[in-house]
């Protein structure tokens, strides 16, 4: 069990923790933000008659997600477990923190190891397509665009739990 003099030492200084929610925001915005991004070009990439319209939008994908997914979901996860960790609402102790580590763990996860193999790969298949043409983008396409669904879905839970704070605290162990 902690105790309030632990609790307290653990507490940030008001700036420090200021700057450092500002971060978190600032960051996890801009994830979800890259994210609906590249979910726009994948439905453009996909629906399009146009082969410099699919050619464009399916090979911006890799060139926005590549270079900035990774940093960017790190930077979010570690500012959310310092804030947890440094503040009442912990990293365990409630709920709706938990469902959002679990949650961003899941993502965090999946955008070196899948998200950003799978961009790579419908950009490379859509550059070596011809110009003039549209590139049978088929099972990628779609598997891409699931994956921005899902994780569209993913960010936007993360956010209400951030401004609803549902369910109360979890069971103490032990």
């Amino acid at each position: 069990m902690t105790t309030t003099t632990e609790r307290s030492a653990r507490r940030l200084a008001p700036t420090t923790r200021k700057w450092l929610l500002i971060l978190h925001i600032v960051v996890s915005v801009g994830w979800l933000g890259l994210n609906v991004g590249n979910l726009t070009l994948e439905i453009t990439g996909l629906t399009t008659d146009d082969p410099a319209t699919q050619h464009f939008a399916l090979g911006a994908l890799y060139l926005i997600g590549g270079p900035l997914l990774i940093p960017v979901s790190l930077l979010a996860y570690v500012s959310g477990i310092l804030l947890g960790y440094y503040s009442k609402w912990g990293v365990f102790r409630y709920r709706w923190v938990l469902v959002k580590f679990s949650l961003t763990t899941v993502a965090v996860v999946l955008v070196p190891l899948s998200l950003v193999p799978g961009l790579r790969a419908l950009s490379d298949l859509v550059s070596a397509a011809p110009a003039d043409r549209l590139a049978d983008v088929g099972q990628d396409g779609m598997s891409m665009l699931s994956a921005g669904i899902v994780s569209t879905a993913m960010y936007l839970t993360c956010a209400i739990l951030s401004v609803t704070k549902p369910w109360g605290r979890t069971r103490r162990v032990g």
